[in-house]
């Protein structure tokens, strides 16, 4: 039986968005992406100004400061936690002070031997590649991610909408992206979890069915 807690963690344009996705689809998890929670507070109402000013540093390419990041992910973890749900954590941890956080607040609820760290391995070089060439519905907003299967596609596969480059992946912004996110920094993240014997490898540049096989393999679902 897998564990109530899967963190994904890989570079920018490594498809861990899109696994986790498929992931807390099909087996019922609840997928939790700060992005999305990001997103959210974005058009919230009674977000604060601090808070603002953090999201308009975030589309700048900046990293959200980590008050932030533990105040909308460890309430929402909780909330699906506490109800009986398991929940796939993408794109959380950006820091190795953040994982040695989220460990203890996991932890300090009592899950500590329920989490386990999936990475999905890409080059940085990959990672540019496909940042740069992937689109996105202009309808839908559905992400069509550089792939094989994907590259000629001429509309969105979901709605039939117009593929057109994303406004924010300019090349100056996705060399920063990967400065702040890609493998240099994952690093110290990806030893902290090894260390805790909770980690385990997946090869990113194979297609998305395959992908999701070697997950389902590696977290047991």
């Amino acid at each position: 039986m897998s564990k109530k807690i899967l963190i994904f963690i890989g570079p920018p344009g490594s498809g861990k968005g899109t696994q986790a996705k498929l992931l807390a689809k099909n087996y019922g998890y609840k997928h939790i992406s700060t992005g999305d929670l990001f997103r959210a507070l974005a058009v919230d109402q009674n977000a604060s100004e601090k808070e603002k000013q953090a999201l308009e540093e975030m589309k700048a390419g900046k990293l959200v400061p980590d008050w932030l990041v533990y105040g909308l992910a460890f309430k929402e973890v909780k909330k699906n936690l506490d109800a009986g749900v398991g929940v796939v954590l993408d794109g959380a941890i950006r820091n190795l002070e953040q994982a040695q956080e989220y460990q203890k607040f996991f932890e300090k609820n009592g899950w500590g031997n329920e989490v386990q760290a999936v990475e999905v391995s890409l080059s940085d070089e990959e990672s540019f590649n496909r940042l740069t060439k992937r689109r996105i519905c202009s309808k839908c907003g559905e992400i069509i991610p550089y792939l094989p299967s994907t590259k000629d596609l001429v509309s969105c596969p979901k709605c039939g909408g117009e593929l057109v480059l994303r406004k924010d992946d300019s090349e100056e912004v996705i060399k920063e992206r990967i400065e702040l996110q890609g493998n240099k920094t994952l690093s110290p993240i990806l030893n902290y979890f090894s260390q805790n014997g909770v980690l385990t490898k997946v090869d990113g540049t194979k297609s998305i069915d395959e992908v999701e096989k070697e997950i389902q393999k590696v977290i047991n679902v």
